[in-house]
């Protein structure tokens, strides 16, 4: 099932809503859950909405191609910012080594220590399985090894 999503232009936004979870998912879910101990779970698995549906639909539906990301960032005007930059109400953007959009989160904290290391803690939701309060890149690899920093300037 889709529901009706645009962008601020009014564009279509491409969306599916999944009701079911599988067995493998769940299992996939616990599993990343002892890959990742210092991830904060934050809910349940659930395959109502992935990731970008987080970050983009406020909890409502998977957006689950990567080419409708750069769409949403264009037409709702978010402004890519330097990570030390990065607030609370921001996002990230992981992207893989082709420049898609794998996966996405909301800033929750940046902490800067000793002006060399800074720490942005994110909650993101991890394909089935729940959200989770997480380093920057404390979550799983394949989401890719590039990040880039969003702030909506609506």
């Amino acid at each position: 099932m889709t529901i009706r999503l645009e962008t601020s232009k009014r564009t279509g936004i491409v969306n599916s809503q999944e009701r079911e979870i599988s067995v493998f998912d769940l299992n996939w879910a616990r599993k990343l859950m002892r890959q990742f101990p210092k991830a904060i779970p934050r809910t349940e698995p659930t395959a109502l909405y992935n990731c970008h549906g987080l970050t983009f639909a406020s909890r409502r539906t998977r957006i689950f191609l990567s080419s409708e990301i750069p769409k949403i960032l264009n037409d709702d005007k978010y402004k890519e910012i330097d990570i030390k930059e990065a607030k609370g109400g921001d996002i990230v953007v992981y992207f893989d080594e082709n420049g898609d959009a794998n996966h996405s989160g909301i800033v929750v904290a940046n902490t800067e220590y000793d002006q060399r290391l800074i720490l942005p803690m994110i909650c993101s939701k991890w394909g089935n399985g729940g959200e989770f309060i997480h380093g920057l890149n404390d979550c799983p690899r394949i989401y890719g090894p590039q990040t880039k920093f969003y702030r909506c300037a609506l």
